[in-house]
């Protein structure tokens, strides 16, 4: 996992785990019968470790518990998602945060097609918040360019009068737009409840 997360699925060869981990290619291959079924038990081994539910009796902790593993594994393992898009690696515990999700929306009196939108919403989320805090580029911290003057004068005024802050607050920024996720998901479910009251 870790020469996945330096160098990215797509880079691993069997000859090259080899040597990285002093044994021959054969001797992966008894155990391994291909470089798709290696990253599959990696995902697994990963995946399956992660305690995706909370066991939380209200459902707003139980989806945030959900996604707070998630960003933390992504946080730890950057080399997860890509790894998952390779194809056949991805194990069947991949769906253990989407049934834990899906299960809470419900008790929540979300409706199946929204539930599965708010969790795919919270995937994109989560995945694309950790993948940009693992892997920051100073070319896109609006603080960074006002700081260099690099965008002094083209008509961002907006950006250019915000208070920014020195460092981003990652942590804070998940917070906030999980909570804003959630709040929605009770005000469309409260609309639901309104639609269906008796009169």
């Amino acid at each position: 996992m870790a020469l996945i997360d330096e160098a990215g699925a797509d880079a691993i060869t069997m000859r090259g785990l080899a040597e990285a981990v002093g044994v021959t290619p054969m001797a992966l291959y008894n155990h391994f019968s291909s470089k798709r079924a290696l990253l599959s038990a990696v995902a697994e081994n990963v995946i399956s470790a992660a305690d995706f539910d909370g066991q939380h009796a209200n459902w707003r902790d139980q989806v945030h518990h959900c996604f707070s593993v998630l960003r933390s594994l992504c946080l730890q393992h950057p080399g997860l998602p890509r790894l998952l898009e390779f194809e056949g690696a991805a194990p069947a515990s991949v769906f253990a945060p989407m049934e834990v999700t899906l299960r809470a929306l419900r008790e929540a009196g979300l409706g199946d097609i929204d539930s599965a939108r708010t969790y795919f919403l919270l995937v994109s989320f989560t995945l694309t918040q950790a993948a940009y805090q693992a892997r920051r580029v100073p070319d896109l911290e609006p603080s960074a360019q006002i700081r260099a003057e690099r965008i002094a004068g083209r008509g961002y005024e907006a950006i250019e009068h915000l208070a920014w802050p020195e460092t981003w607050d990652f942590d804070a920024s998940f917070e906030f737009g999980i909570t804003l996720i959630l709040n929605g998901v009770e005000s469309i479910a409260a609309g639901d409840e309104g639609r269906h009251a008796p009169s």
